[in-house]
């Protein structure tokens, strides 16, 4: 099975025929790319399923929807069932670099055979209802929704785990009978199509929670925290409240990732389940991801009580995603991060500056504000510790040596940005962020995929830095030539570079850093 990111193993004939199932795809409405009027139902998504005899039924699932750690979290738990010996399918979204990364087996890339023969199936299959006007029609999504369907059940796998791609009430994926549901932190997005509110956001993500089904669920603003335990409770669904279950969480950063020790709380019955804490080094870096790990950790001993606390650890140590605070170099400090809300690009940025300062200082502090533990639960950042050492070549698109150590850049040296968001997310609430530790901005678009306004971002952005005159401020909406010009400044200068806002544009990077060679031009010495 080839390792996701590894296209360059994909004969060309089998290229081909990708290319004419994507041109195919590209054919329908893709919500992802663009807002479109379609009215959401279930209906269509069942109604194709049904033509192939339900394939989401073949399969054990597990469901995440939430407006931030959702692709970490599934990772996670995929990981631990494959570390339990289930041959598990994920579904995340968006793609970084290839389309089949949405759909792999923990990760990793199946065969092409099968990829190819759950294409043609697929196609195959809906073609004659393509343009009836007595059929309804489907979406970008809902087709590739239904392809992964159809290639977990081809492959004969044990597991699947699956993420919501918008929402979740109305979502594509909302047809599966999952064994558990997880929810993960609800923040202001989509609101053109979810609502404007926190409690209207929420109420469409706890359309997942199915009867009697059980739900693990981080910690929430108080208001989107009442609407799902108001669903759980109509629907008979034992709710397990992360903050309830949990006594301490200790995390800091260290030379593989972030270290992260957890204490559950003997007196709650899903704490009880475990002999002793957890401790292990999640490949993922940032102070999020200790939660995420806990709630992951905590729905998987719940689901599997007799599975041992040294699989937990050995499989949460090897849960990755392409571009969750992905380091692209080493030398200098080349960081890329799909972060597109606010809380997000806060958590980024503050580990990015983190890893600049070798861990020297104060910790990285995991804010709480929303009061919502009441002295039951701590979550502390313990100092970090100082970098130094070796790499470990996480996940799977391997774009470092794993014999490198993250240097000292120059004294004083502050880093270059490059940052994009999509055209309706608010800049001006994310300037602020780096104000004060940037020295070469570059601001662009997300790319050709998904629309950005420039406009809007380099008036938020000037508003912000118009006073900081050390600051060197580009922008363009050639995202190829920002790139390129941030890359070869940050490798001439050694000078760390930190590109984030958007998924698109961490795939842009990805595959422009890749293309252009930038991994053969490191600083030397």
């Amino acid at each position: 099975m080839n390792k996701t990111g590894d296209t360059n193993s994909t004969p060309i004939v089998h290229q081909k025929n990708f290319n004419d199932f994507y041109r195919w795809l590209d054919g329908f409405i893709n919500f992802e790319k663009r807002p479109h009027k379609k009215t959401f139902s279930l209906e269509v998504i069942g109604y194709y399923a049904a033509l192939f005899s339900n394939p989401q039924t073949a399969y054990k699932t597990v469901h995440i929807a939430g407006s931030k750690g959702k692709g970490s979290v599934a990772a996670m738990f995929s990981a631990l069932l494959t570390e339990a010996g289930y041959r598990t399918g994920l579904y995340t979204s968006p793609h970084v670099n290839d389309f089949r990364e949405r759909i792999t087996e923990n990760g990793r890339f199946f065969d092409n055979s099968a990829y190819l023969k759950a294409f043609r199936t697929v196609r195959e299959g809906i073609q004659p209802y393509i343009g009836k006007e007595s059929e309804p029609q489907p979406s970008w999504f809902e087709l590739v929704t239904l392809t992964a369907f159809v290639l977990f059940r081809q492959e004969k796998l044990d597991w699947a785990v699956f993420e919501t791609g918008m929402g979740g009430r109305l979502d594509a994926t909302n047809i599966v009978q999952p064994e558990l549901t997880v929810l993960t932190p609800i923040e202001l997005e989509h609101c053109e199509y979810l609502g404007h509110t926190i409690p209207l956001i929420a109420a469409e993500k706890a359309g997942i929670i199915k009867a009697w089904c059980p739900v693990f669920c981080s910690r929430q603003q108080p208001s989107a925290l009442e609407v799902f335990k108001e669903r759980a409770a109509a629907l008979n669904a034992p709710f397990f409240y992360l903050p309830d279950f949990i006594e301490t969480i200790e995390h800091r950063l260290t030379p593989h990732g972030r270290e992260v020790t957890i204490r559950f709380s003997a007196a709650h019955p899903v704490g009880a389940l475990f002999k002793r804490p957890l401790h292990t080094i999640l490949p993922l870096f940032t102070p999020v991801q200790a939660e995420n790990a806990a709630l992951a950790a905590a729905a998987f001993k719940y689901r599997f009580p007799d599975a041992p606390e040294d699989l937990i650890e050995s499989g949460l140590s090897k849960a990755w995603l392409p571009a969750r605070f992905q380091l692209l170099s080493t030398k200098p400090l080349i960081v890329l991060d799909g972060a597109h809300t606010h809380n997000s690009i806060r958590t980024c940025a503050d580990t990015f500056f983190s890893l600049l300062n070798n861990g020297s200082g104060a910790s990285i502090p995991y804010n709480d504000s929303t009061s919502v533990h009441s002295g039951r639960s701590a979550i502390h950042a313990a100092p970090s510790i100082a970098y130094s050492g070796t790499l470990p070549v996480s996940g799977t698109i391997p774009a470092y040596s794993d014999t490198q150590s993250i240097p000292d850049a120059p004294p004083k040296t502050k880093p270059i940005l490059v940052f994009a968001c999509a055209a309706d997310k608010h800049p001006a609430g994310f300037a602020p962020i780096f104000y004060g530790n940037i020295a070469h901005l570059y601001l662009t678009v997300p790319g050709s995929f998904k629309k950005g306004n420039l406009e809007k971002t380099v008036g938020a952005f000037t508003q912000v830095f118009e006073n900081e005159n050390s600051v060197v401020m580009e922008a363009s909406e050639d995202f190829n030539a920002i790139l390129k010009k941030a890359f070869t400044q940050s490798i001439t200068e050694n000078r760390p570079l930190l590109i984030t806002g958007s998924f698109y544009l961490a795939a842009e990077a990805q595959r422009v850093y890749s293309a252009e060679g930038f991994q053969d031009r490191e600083t030397q010495g």
